[in-house]
């Protein structure tokens, strides 16, 4: 086969069929087999199937359970704390059976960080307009979002803020939360929202399953 270059002069062919090289192959093949005893490590179960269905499911729930629950084991909070997700950061279902660190990987394959966003009372209108706007709904805990009213739970007459521990891509005004932007305070975290999940699953061993609505339209 020979190339013709812009010139029209003609240059040597180039077989376009290369051998596999055994040694790279095996030099590769190590660093392969790694990663797939790591994606392949069983590290809890569900005895249902967490669904990726909008704009409610269990999956949804699960997921601002567990970093609500992981986020704060260890934090005495004085103030109301809400997790909010965006429902398309989830990107597949856990299947009933065995969960291994590969499902986590589906679920959320982004490298997003967990940020914790302090806003004003007075910012709750404002979510409220922008929740009606979410097409796919929302993930919440602590917290219920019901035709235009978002209801936050523990929020006393004299609580001023309220902290939203979410993703570092929202918390910068993705999916349009602009919300989150001009905070009291924001803390980026270096934790993986991945690697959260990972540890709520061996920590609760079995999925709990939730399957009440927190996004009404």
């Amino acid at each position: 086969n020979q190339i013709t270059l812009r010139s029209g002069i003609k240059n040597v062919g180039l077989d376009p069929s290369y051998p596999e090289k055994e040694s790279i192959r095996a030099m590769i093949q190590p660093f392969s087999d790694s990663l797939s005893a790591q994606m392949g490590e069983i590290i809890g179960r569900a005895d249902t199937s967490f669904d990726l269905a909008y704009p409610n499911s269990n999956l949804m729930n699960w997921a601002a359970d567990a970093l609500l629950q992981q986020e704060t084991q260890a934090v005495k909070m004085r103030e109301p704390v809400v997790v909010l997700l965006n429902a398309g950061g989830l990107r597949s279902s856990i299947n009933r059976g065995e969960i291994t660190v590969g499902d986590l990987y589906k679920l959320m394959p982004f490298d997003n960080v967990v940020a914790w966003v302090r806003l004003p009372v007075e910012r709750i209108s404002e979510i409220e307009k922008n929740l009606s706007q979410q097409a796919k709904g929302v993930a919440l805990s602590n917290a219920r979002f019901e035709k235009g009213k978002l209801t936050v739970s523990n929020l006393l007459p004299e609580h001023t803020h309220i902290t939203f521990i979410t993703s570092d891509y929202l918390a910068f005004g993705g999916d349009k939360m602009t919300f989150f932007l001009q905070p009291e305070s924001v803390n980026i975290s270096r934790r993986n929202m991945r690697d959260v999940f990972i540890q709520a699953v061996k920590q609760q061993g079995t999925l709990t399953n939730r399957t009440e609505k927190r996004y009404i339209p």
